[in-house]
């Protein structure tokens, strides 16, 4: 009897050195935020942030992590923080002043591997490009670094990858719907400029778990600057861009690297309408779905889009001047052929047609087969046609069927 008693003393002293899984983090801190890992962040980003971070069989945790652009861009700063044993700490947007940490222990049933991919699946169902707003603040221009992102609330996100010789933000991306895919890398700016009232888009920074819970405002390194200049220069993107790039580069930039990156960006800002265009149909189909017709003033202010088809010119015009000053096409440049097959008056060969649609197609409405070229939307555009108006069929909305367009609904 005393022998086993002996032995279940013995158990009992073994046992007191395990640690209990009823208080189990998501995983441990061993390290705290600061300028050294800051810095360790951005190196970390620039040479293991890849494309395939998500579809790579090699790292499990991660593996066919479902995402959109707001879940990779918290996935980017969670996966570091977890690797490197840092903190990770949001706003929790159900809960006023509490934050989602890792330190929450509602996975103390699994194994650690587990808890973190239900973590990460836990913080893509609180957060979004809304959330960002909180968790982040913005910066000088001439700050950005990678690792930052850039934040169009309620619309996009972006991951800053890396600052190229020339001072250019090349980003990766995801999209919706939220799904397993590899990201999108672009070497070329976001494109969006700086222009929400409240100062919650633009080029920004994540908080450091110990600062989640203080204003923007009082983060190290804030910044208004961007959102002073974006109205100084009337919200145009070229010229904005143009300032950035000469902050940020250690050389100038090539006349051909410019053209590329603003073809980029109008490719991927022409691309991004869809999304816009699709939302106000669906919302349509669902309000005509409850006996209304027309949608009202909130509705229409929600879902039209005087001012990016207002921008969308003025981006085109924008990219026209930067290729007047450039003067002649020179023929050996691939940017610079594309640019012509979208400008120039007279039709191009098809060969050239053919190079600039696989460059880039404008997909007309998510979920279908439904794509203009490029330069059949500058012509648009330079014509006028295109129809913001919410209520308008999807052909007028790009400017396909050229006729005026009358809804029958107020315009507010």
């Amino acid at each position: 009897m005393k022998k086993i008693f002996g032995l279940y003393c013995i158990l009992l002293v073994l046992l007191s050195f395990v640690p209990s899984v009823a208080s189990a983090d998501v995983w441990p801190e061993e390290n705290q935020w600061d300028d050294m890992w800051e810095g360790r962040y951005r190196d970390w980003v620039k040479t293991n942030w890849k494309d395939d971070i998500f579809m790579n069989p090699a790292k499990p945790i991660y593996y066919k992590f479902e995402n959109d652009c707001a879940d990779a861009v918290y996935a980017m700063r969670l996966i570091f923080s977890f690797e490197n044993r840092l903190p990770f700490a949001i706003n929790n947007r159900d809960k006023a002043g509490q934050v989602i940490s890792n330190r929450m222990n509602m996975w103390d049933n699994l194994a650690p591997p587990q808890r973190v991919r239900q973590f990460m699946n836990y913080v893509a169902d609180m957060t979004s490009s809304e959330s960002l707003r909180n968790d982040t603040y913005p910066v000088a221009l001439n700050d950005i670094k990678p690792g930052d992102v850039y934040v169009a609330p309620g619309v996009h996100s972006y991951q800053i990858a890396d600052v190229t010789d020339a001072g250019i933000a090349e980003v990766m991306a995801s999209t919706t719907p939220k799904q397993a895919r590899y990201l999108l890398r672009t070497p070329s700016f976001p494109f969006y400029v700086p222009e929400d009232k409240r100062l919650g888009d633009g080029y920004r920074r994540f908080k450091q778990a110990q600062n989640i819970g203080r204003p923007a405002s009082q983060q190290p390194g804030y910044s208004e600057e961007q959102f002073r200049l974006a109205a100084d220069l009337n919200y145009d993107y070229v010229a904005f861009t143009d300032i950035i790039s000469k902050k940020l580069g250690k050389r100038e930039e090539k006349p051909d690297e410019k053209t590329m990156r603003l073809l980029l960006a109008l490719c991927m800002y022409a691309n991004d309408r869809s999304v816009y265009v699709y939302d106000a149909l669906w919302y349509l189909q669902k309000i005509r779905g409850e006996g209304r017709r027309c949608m009202n003033a909130k509705e229409y202010d929600d879902h039209s889009t005087p001012g990016r088809d207002k921008r969308l010119k003025m981006f085109f015009d924008s990219i026209r001047r930067h290729l007047d000053r450039v003067g002649r096409f020179d023929p050996r440049s691939q940017p610079a052929r594309w640019a012509k097959a979208v400008f120039s008056n007279d039709q191009p060969p098809p060969q050239e047609m053919k190079s600039l649609n696989n460059f880039c197609m404008v997909q007309m409405t998510l979920g279908e087969e439904y794509y203009m070229t490029l330069r059949e939307l500058r012509q648009n555009v330079d014509a006028a046609s295109l129809v913001s108006d919410p209520h308008a069929p999807l052909p007028f909305r790009w400017g396909v069927v050229k006729e005026p367009f009358n809804s029958g609904c107020p315009s507010y």
